[in-house]
């Protein structure tokens, strides 16, 4: 097919029983001039042979088949293959609602846009749109909600709920380094070089949060290291956002200091085999950022179950961490 105006990339792994419905719903998006990319991640449940039956159902559609490498390195293949003028993500699990496209592709041609947002709703019953709605002529306009977009709802963090100008991403890349914020990694080295963009107030997106494996579900290790890998880049932004160098020191610190929150419930509060000096160390990072352990300390005050959190609170107070290490450890075995 002639080059295609849309690339649509679709990591696929394990989605046997969920990429018909991903796939119909971007096919009924009545935008014929696209081409759509499913990437098999080394599916082992049939998920490659699926793809190709859509291949041959409609030439719009190209399969990548390689080694699993996680979603990072099939997106960075579709990224490879993409011969269209603007990239959208969808994630195999996930739909499409309808009439995104035909509203966002003329809107980032006759406005020369580098990227297009648009809101997303969660199958739970939760949404989350963009505030500012509207056209804006650069990253500046968004500083007045920075807090919700980068931290408390992270919408520049995903990729599903925007539209990118190829020539905007150039050869950017998706991070082999990071298991854990791989996406927000691109989107702050992507984005700083953009500058019209436009934010829709509608949901496009339908986002499958209701099946396991969360972040808040399972034991990670990883955050504190993600944060320091793109700590270059998310100050980059801010500073592209037009926040002086205090400012944006102030709320890298601020980003820093919840991540290590949320680093430090994951290992007192989640199930998994962990070296007692790897907690040890993990836990220790955690409190010895005093903005961090303030943050930790402020949750561990408001947890309703007060006697149980005294352990933690103790610890955490006198900076403990190889004695909550050992703790924690003890208590493992009966989480359930």
């Amino acid at each position: 097919m002639n080059q295609p105006l849309l690339s649509v990339i679709v990591p696929v792994y394990r989605a046997r029983d969920t990429l018909d419905a991903c796939v119909e719903s971007i096919l009924a998006q009545d935008f014929p001039d696209m081409e759509l990319i499913l990437v098999d991640d080394g599916s082992p449940d049939g998920s490659g042979e699926l793809c190709d039956a859509w291949a041959r159902r409609d030439e719009r559609i190209r399969v990548i088949h390689q080694a699993n490498g996680g979603a990072s390195a099939a997106r960075t293949a579709g990224l490879g293959a993409a011969g269209g003028r603007y990239l959208s993500f969808v994630d195999a699990d996930d739909r499409l609602l309808p009439g995104l496209y035909p509203l966002a592709l003329p809107q980032l041609e006759a406005e020369d846009l580098d990227w297009f947002g648009f809101g997303v709703l969660h199958t739970s019953g939760r949404t989350c749109p963009w505030p500012l709605p509207g056209p804006h002529a650069g990253l500046e306009e968004l500083a007045p909600e920075l807090d919700s977009l980068l931290v408390r709802e992270g919408q520049i963090a995903l990729l599903y709920n925007k539209i990118y100008a190829k020539r905007m991403v150039g050869d950017t890349v998706f991070s082999n380094r990071l298991a854990v914020n791989e996406d927000l990694l691109f989107n702050l080295e992507v984005l700083t070089r953009g500058h019209a963009f436009r934010l829709c107030p509608h949901s496009f997106y339908l986002y499958q949060d209701e099946a396991g494996g969360s972040l808040s579900r399972r034991l990670r290790t990883d955050l504190l290291e993600a944060e320091q890998l793109t700590r270059p880049a998310f100050e980059a932004f801010l500073a592209a956002c037009g926040l002086e160098e205090k400012e944006h020191r102030a709320f890298a610190e601020a980003r820093r200091a919840d991540v290590c929150r949320l680093q430090f419930f994951l290992l007192t509060g989640q199930k998994g085999k962990l070296p007692f000096l790897r907690r040890r160390a993990l836990l220790g990072e955690c409190l010895g950022f005093e903005a961090g352990r303030q943050a930790i300390l402020k949750q561990l005050r408001q947890d309703s179950h007060g006697l149980l959190a005294l352990p933690y609170r103790f610890c955490a107070a006198l900076r403990l961490p190889g004695l909550l290490a050992l703790y924690c450890g003890f208590k493992e075995p009966f989480l359930s």
